[in-house]
């Protein structure tokens, strides 16, 4: 139970950053922070695409990954209750206007397989092991990935913010769940990719 919850605060804490600032420097710093306060506790994945990595490449049971993707919408769905509370305006994720579904689904499936594929290679390689500076290696990847790919996806590469934030929005009227499949199939795509990827590189 206390590593679903520790999904939970962790998620919790990166779509905050998200919402609040929508700053990737911020947004890398928190994750890193993060990552330090529950590596030791759940692994801190914080995204269901990262767990579904590790589920794949049998690192993670059944059990725990349906418990950590649990906690994960359910830390994003309180932090968009909470961002409603301390700013008035609700955030959800959407996609940009300038850019159409096929580049969207392209960038979110890429860049997800890189962040994801460094969560596993800072996680499993022998060559790693001992690295203290994993966290920051991890949330700076988010944050080059997010400048990079704003512009076309909104650089959500994360089920959980998707699926937790638009769970509020639509209790409140919006209909960003439109949004969900391309945010949710696009990074699983990309976890996936990457456990795959990582095994043949590596093994």
């Amino acid at each position: 139970m206390r590593e679903y919850l520790m999904e939970a605060i962790g998620t919790f804490f990166l779509v905050l950053a998200i919402g609040l600032t929508k700053d990737p420097i911020v947004i890398g710093l928190v994750l890193a922070s993060m990552i330090y306060l529950g590596a030791h506790v759940s692994g801190a994945h914080y995204n269901p695409a990262v767990s579904f990595s590790f589920f794949l490449m049998k690192k993670l049971s059944l059990k725990k990954l349906i418990g950590y993707t649990v906690g994960q919408i359910s830390g994003a769905f309180i932090a968009a209750a909470f961002i409603v509370f301390v700013s008035t305006l609700p955030y959800y994720v959407e996609p940009p206007f300038v850019s159409n579904l096929y580049q969207q689904i392209s960038v979110e499936v890429l860049f997800t397989c890189i962040l994801v594929m460094v969560y596993i290679t800072v996680s499993s390689s022998k060559a790693l092991t001992g690295n203290k500076m994993y966290g920051f290696i991890i949330g700076f990847t988010l944050t080059g990935l997010t400048l990079m790919g704003s512009a076309v996806s909104g650089s959500i590469f994360n089920p959980a913010i998707s699926i937790g934030t638009s769970a509020f929005d639509f209790l409140l009227g919006g209909a960003s769940y439109l949004n969900i499949p391309l945010y949710t199939v696009a990074p699983l795509t990309g976890g996936a990719l990457a456990a795959a990827a990582y095994r043949y590189l590596n093994y």
